[in-house]
C-alpha cells in the first residue's frame, strides 16, 4: 500500500513540474516585440498605424513569430503595392477573458472560424455612432457560390482554406478566400477578396486588393493579438477618409467581438 501511495505521489511531482518548466520556458510578449513597443503596449494595450502613400510600405508593428513572418509576404512585391495600409497591435491579459478553459489557442481557433457569428457586428464610426458593419456574414461553398454553408470549427484548423460573404456596411456583399495556419501557440487567418467591392455604383476595390491579416499568439497569461489591413483603390482623395474610417473601424470591431466570444 506505502508503495502505491509513493507511487502516486511521485506522479502528481512529476506532473506538477512538467507543467513548471513548461511555464518557465514559454514565451513572452516581451520577446516577440521591441522594448519600446513592449513598454507601450503594456501602458495602453494597444498600438495603431496608419499610412497612406504609393509604394510598398513597410510594415512596422509585425511581432518576429513564426505566423507573423508570413504577413509581410502576403502581399507580394512583385505585385501591385497597395495604397493603404493599416496596423493594430494589442496585449492582452487573459485574466480579462473570464473562464481559464477558453484562453488557450483551441478555443481562439474556433472563434475565428465562427464566420455567422460576425453577423449584426457593430462599429464606431466618425459620426460617434454605432453602425452594423456585417448584415450578413458567413461561409459560402466557393469562391463564386454563395450557398450557405456551415461553419468548420471542428479539429485543427491548420492549412483550412473556406470562403466567406460579407454584407458590408460600406462596400455591401463581397466574397472573401480566407486561410488559416495554426501551430500550439499560435492560430492565423488570411482575408483576401475574390470579388471586386462597391462603394454604391462605384467600383472602390478590385478584386485581391483588399487583404486583412489576424495573428493571435498565447504567451503565457497574455495574448498578443496583431491585425493589418492593407488595400489599393483609386487615388481620389474622397476615398481616403472613407477608407480610414471604414477599416479603421474594422479592425477595432474585429476585434471586441474576438475578445467578446470568450
Amino acid at each position: 500500500m506505502k508503495t502505491v501511495i509513493f507511487m502516486k505521489k511521485a506522479v502528481i511531482c512529476l506532473f506538477l513540474s512538467v507543467l513548471t518548466a513548461g511555464s518557465l520556458f514559454a514565451q513572452k510578449a516581451s520577446d516577440y516585440v521591441s522594448s519600446e513597443i513592449y513598454e507601450s503596449l503594456k501602458e495602453k494595450g494597444v498600438i495603431r498605424t496608419y499610412t497612406y502613400q504609393p509604394g510598398n510600405p513597410k510594415l512596422k508593428l509585425v511581432p518576429s513569430t513564426n505566423l507573423n513572418r508570413d504577413v509581410e509576404s502576403f502581399w507580394k512585391e512583385s505585385e501591385d503595392a497597395p495604397a493603404f495600409t493599416v496596423e493594430n497591435l494589442y496585449l492582452l491579459s487573459k485574466k480579462d477573458l473570464g473562464s481559464p478553459d477558453k484562453t488557450n489557442i483551441e478555443y481562439a481557433s474556433k472563434v475565428i472560424r465562427s464566420v455567422s457569428k460576425m453577423e449584426g457586428l457593430k462599429y464606431y464610426t466618425s459620426n460617434k455612432k454605432y453602425t452594423t458593419l456585417y448584415k450578413n456574414a458567413y461561409v459560402i461553398k466557393g469562391p463564386n457560390d454563395r450557398t450557405r454553408m456551415p461553419d468548420p470549427v471542428e479539429g485543427n484548423a491548420d492549412g483550412m482554406v473556406i470562403y466567406a460573404l460579407q454584407d458590408d456596411h460600406t462596400f455591401g456583399k463581397a466574397n472573401f478566400e480566407v486561410k488559416y495556419q495554426q501551430t500550439e501557440d499560435e492560430v492565423g487567418t488570411n482575408f483576401i477578396n475574390v470579388t471586386p467591392m462597391y462603394m454604391g455604383f462605384i467600383q472602390a476595390v478590385e478584386a485581391k486588393n483588399l487583404r486583412i491579416n489576424l495573428v493571435i499568439t498565447d504567451c503565457g497569461d497574455e495574448f498578443l493579438v496583431y491585425m493589418a489591413i492593407r488595400s489599393r483603390f483609386p487615388a481620389i482623395q474622397l476615398f481616403e477618409s472613407m477608407m480610414y474610417d471604414s477599416f479603421n473601424s474594422r479592425l477595432e470591431a474585429i476585434y471586441n467581438w474576438f475578445i467578446g466570444q470568450f
